[in-house]
């Protein structure tokens, strides 16, 4: 499945290197519904791409030089086949890209990016608590993800933006590029109990 407008002439390896400078910021601009042909999910599924080649992991993430970088669906998988599209024949510092569907908090702890699923917004805190510590970049759907201490969240309205909690992110032990905070909206952990915007 091709996300751009029938009649572009360029493949998904161009589209997604593309994605973060230019093209990223113009889709998270534009109105989804103008371009029935650009669908929400791959959309998120180019932003997780690039998650993966915009930032940084600690060296002691990997135990071999050739591990895989691991991207995890936690969670009801509404990606369907666009993921592995995306990030098949694809390699990050060395490591080749795979997508695995898990189930258990306990199967996401050997994740590098980690997506949860709009399908666990009642366990969110307890998932984000369960890996706390880990050398993993969590990313989320569900309204106050990043506020809850999540590291990204995916904010869909007319379009999709990013909300970023960098001191989640420190505190995973990943750096996340400029490039993609310039593109967020940045915000801090509310303590349990605080009211969430």
């Amino acid at each position: 499945m091709n996300p751009l407008p029938q009649g572009t002439k360029i493949g998904w390896k161009r589209w997604r290197l593309a994605c973060l400078p230019l093209a990223v910021a113009l889709l998270a601009a534009a109105p989804l519904r103008a371009e029935p042909a650009l669908k929400e999910y791959d959309v998120k599924a180019a932003f997780l791409y690039n998650f993966a080649t915009f930032t940084e992991w600690p060296a002691k993430t990997f135990p071999a030089s050739d591990s895989p970088f691991v991207i995890g669906v936690l969670g009801d998988d509404p990606f369907g086949p666009i993921l592995d599209q995306i990030v098949r024949g694809e390699k990050v510092g060395g490591h080749p890209l795979v997508v695995q569907r898990v189930r258990r908090v306990d199967e996401a702890r050997s994740c590098q990016i980690l997506f949860v699923s709009a399908s666990e917004s009642t366990r969110v805190g307890d998932i984000l608590h369960k890996l706390r510590g880990y050398p993993i970049l969590t990313v989320g759907e569900t309204a106050g993800f990043a506020e809850r201490g999540g590291a990204i969240g995916f904010v869909t309205g007319n379009n999709v933006r990013l909300v970023v909690n960098p001191q989640a992110a420190k505190e995973a032990g990943v750096v996340i590029s400029a490039k993609i905070l310039r593109l967020a909206q940045l915000v801090a952990t509310i303590p349990a109990g605080g009211a969430t915007p």
